[in-house]
């Protein structure tokens, strides 16, 4: 038996608590289970780093997981953070690709990975932003951030509020590069969070991690992930390498419309930690298998109105639910409602009125709100009278 679903809860966290005015019976939400063990036909691989995490990019539920949670050195994976914030510094129209950045001596003398951008020239932001993203450029990551809020200390007090918007709570950035530095650190559990807003936020430009090389000043350098090189269905992300981090690599590939990202801290090598990332990966694509339910069009449910001017209100979730079950059990998804029989107008469109209970075998795995799909008003006189009639014969009244 593997413990599957051990974060996943953390990022539905439905905990829910109807309580409606004039539908005083409604039931009450239960608590979504933190843990629930189910099955799985394979076995989880072993891993030799100390954290990784395997999650589903839809559903954002963690199957398989070890110090997740760990604040730990990140190196370069820190510039998904700088990426980010770019990203949504260009989608607000602040700032364009077409920017002329300059090229301080501080971005110039940069350690590390470098696009040898020279000092004191001008280089483009398209380049500059491709440089971080496919060779992982110091040079360019801290010339980024000095254009965008003059000093790289700034920039980095905007990648921590970028950070707790994500809701990635166990990470802290002093610079944009993820040189060695004070408190600076992030978790695996946050990067694959973020991995995923990337994704779902920014797919134009997610589509620059797949590339594999990048040339400036006629120098051509190659993409780190070298997984793009073994799996044609590896499309990013990010590797990471320094001393005190080791050996770090976030992947994320995507194969018949299932999309699964990878995160592994603290290995020893290169190649253990590509062999790590795609072994997750293929688990996560044979173990596993991504539903949608309770999709939207036309709501989920209809259920009877009195005493307003509609004798019905459709129900909805307020987004279908992604969940991840074995392969193989799908059919033992079952679905139940928490419904009072009828409700009272006045309804106001999105109260909440219900629970979508989701188990499998036997055991809930997510409970999801339900919710109005339109304004009720109350009804003529001779309806609410009418209304009332019938109720006193379903043995109810309204006082």
């Amino acid at each position: 038996i593997n413990k599957i679903y051990q974060l996943g809860w953390r990022s539905i966290a439905l905990l829910l608590g109807v309580i409606l005015m004039a539908n005083p019976l409604i039931a009450q939400a239960a608590p979504a289970p933190r843990d629930v063990d189910v099955p799985v036909k394979l076995p989880a691989p072993e891993i030799d780093a100390i954290a990784w995490v395997l999650m589903e990019q839809n559903s954002g539920w963690v199957v398989t997981q070890s110090n997740d949670e760990q604040p730990l050195p990140p190196a370069s994976i820190t510039k998904l953070m700088s990426n980010y914030v770019i990203f949504d510094l260009l989608e607000q129209g602040r700032i364009s690709l077409t920017d002329q950045v300059s090229i301080s001596e501080k971005a110039w003398r940069a350690e590390g990975s470098r696009m040898f951008a020279e000092v004191d020239s001008k280089v483009g932001l398209e380049p500059l932003l491709k440089s971080t993203i496919i060779q992982s450029g110091n040079d360019a990551a801290i010339a980024l951030a000095e254009h965008v809020s003059g000093s790289e200390s700034a920039f980095a007090q905007l990648m921590n509020q970028a950070a707790a918007e994500i809701g990635l709570r166990h990470s802290y950035f002093a610079n944009s590069t993820g040189l060695p530095a004070e408190r600076h650190s992030m978790s695996a559990l946050d990067i694959a969070h973020l991995s995923a807003a990337i994704i779902e936020r920014f797919p134009d430009y997610y589509a620059w991690y797949a590339d594999k090389d990048y040339t400036h000043n006629d120098i051509t350098q190659y993409n780190r992930n070298k997984l793009l090189w073994k799996d044609a269905s590896v499309d990013g992300l990010k590797t990471g390498h320094t001393e005190a981090a080791g050996y770090c690599l976030v992947g994320s590939a995507e194969r018949n419309g299932e999309r699964w990202i990878a995160v592994v801290m603290g290995t020893e090598s290169e190649q253990v930690r590509e062999e790590a990332v795609l072994s997750l990966l293929n688990y996560g694509f044979t173990a596993f298998s991504p539903m949608q339910l309770l999709d939207q069009q036309g709501g989920v449910k209809s259920v009877p109105v009195y005493l307003g001017e509609a004798d019905e209100v459709r129900l909805q979730t307020e987004h279908p639910l992604h969940i991840v079950v074995p392969r193989g059990r799908e059919q033992e998804v079952v679905t139940e409602y928490r419904i009072n029989p009828y409700f009272r107008a006045p309804i106001e469109f999105g109260q909440a009125l219900g629970v979508a209970s989701v188990t499998l075998g036997n055991k809930v795995i997510a409970d999801v709100p339900l919710v109005a799909m339109s304004d009720i008003q109350p009804g003529s006189w001779w309806k609410r009278f009418v209304d009332n009639i019938k109720m006193q014969f379903a043995g109810d009244s309204t006082d």
